[in-house]
């Protein structure tokens, strides 16, 4: 049994090693029949895979991914453009509130690496993007942005973001940027001054210490509690949130940080935090339970202050939001 056994693993052996021997010892001088056969079947097989596959596109049984995924790459793009322009137009408006400044022009065109002086601080303590975005800026009176349109600019396909209260902002997005330069009538790379102004605070402004608060109404304690409690909610150390952020809290989610305080009793909660780096500087909300003129103010660990006595309406206007439109992050 064993000399058996033996003889079948030889015999094995020798079989499997014959065609590599004679692929080693024999030089091929022509194709062999049978590979010719093979071969023809191959490309025939081919042929109809492909007939096949562009028949199922044209009936819809297939799926064609390239045309869903381009439409995804161009929808991600137009929306990283828009969001540019709207984290430097509220990087403006800090810059000039903190500041105390405003353009003394009407139309800017400029770029985030100028030198100027609000550029350097919009870069420098706000908004440093990884490409230099070129950018029209219109002004209002007050010399605060109305709109900003902006793009990197490196290339024909970048896209053109618009923010603000323009008109034309859905023709504007569909131009390239060299367009748009024509549109407002400059050169390529020749910006304009950025010149700003002094402005003097507003009788309106309130100290750090809220004594324009009128602490003996329930309704504005319960107003700045609940910011100070949406502040402590989103003071989580999250890197990638917005600069400002106009969001809603439900009257049904639970709070979950831990607080030193009874929370009142509310509707839902509309918010807008301001972020100093990841952390939470800056609350205004309003209660929906509660009249529009009570504005819940908190900086966070700096007491509470009134914003000017404006109404959440108000509020929003400044921040260029529009009531319900919550941004997500």
């Amino acid at each position: 049994m064993k000399a058996k056994r033996a003889l079948l693993l030889s015999l094995a052996l020798i079989t499997a090693a014959a065609p590599f021997s004679c692929g080693r010892t024999e030089q091929k001088t022509e194709t062999s029949s049978s590979e010719r056969e093979t071969a023809a079947e191959t490309t025939a097989a081919e042929t109809s895979e492909k007939t096949t596959s562009a028949e199922n596109k044209k009936d819809g049984k297939g799926i064609d991914l390239s045309f869903g995924m381009l439409g995804y790459v161009k929808k991600s793009k137009k929306s990283s453009a828009n969001a540019n322009a709207s984290t430097l137009y509220k990087a403006i408006c800090t810059v000039l509130t903190d500041k105390e400044r405003k353009v003394a022009d009407n139309v800017v065109y400029s770029h985030t690496e100028s030198e100027d002086e609000l550029n350097k601080t919009v870069r420098e303590t706000y908004f440093n993007p990884e490409k230099d975005l070129e950018y029209i800026m219109s002004l209002g009176e007050d010399g605060y942005p109305v709109w900003i349109i902006c793009s990197s600019n490196t290339k024909k396909d970048d896209y053109v973001g618009v923010f603000g209260n323009n008109s034309r902002a859905d023709e504007l997005r569909e131009m390239n940027w060299a367009e748009v330069l024509k549109v407002f009538g400059y050169e390529q790379g020749e910006y304009s001054e950025v010149r700003l102004e002094k402005v003097e605070p507003s009788t309106e402004t309130v100290s750090a210490q809220g004594t324009a608060l009128d602490l003996d109404d329930p309704d504005v304690m319960e107003s700045c509690m609940l910011a100070s409690t949406i502040g402590w909610e989103y003071n989580r150390g999250i890197s990638d949130m917005p600069l400002y952020l106009y969001g809603k809290w439900s009257k049904d989610t639970p709070f979950t940080a831990d607080f030193d305080w009874e929370v009142p009793l509310h509707g839902d909660i509309e918010f807008i935090l301001e972020m100093y780096g990841s952390d939470v500087g800056r609350v205004l909300c309003w209660d929906t339970a509660r009249d529009k003129k009570y504005v819940g103010d908190s900086d966070m660990g700096y007491g509470y202050n009134s914003f000017a006595g404006r109404t959440w309406d108000e509020v929003l206007e400044y921040f260029g939001y529009k009531q319900g439109e919550y941004v997500d992050y």
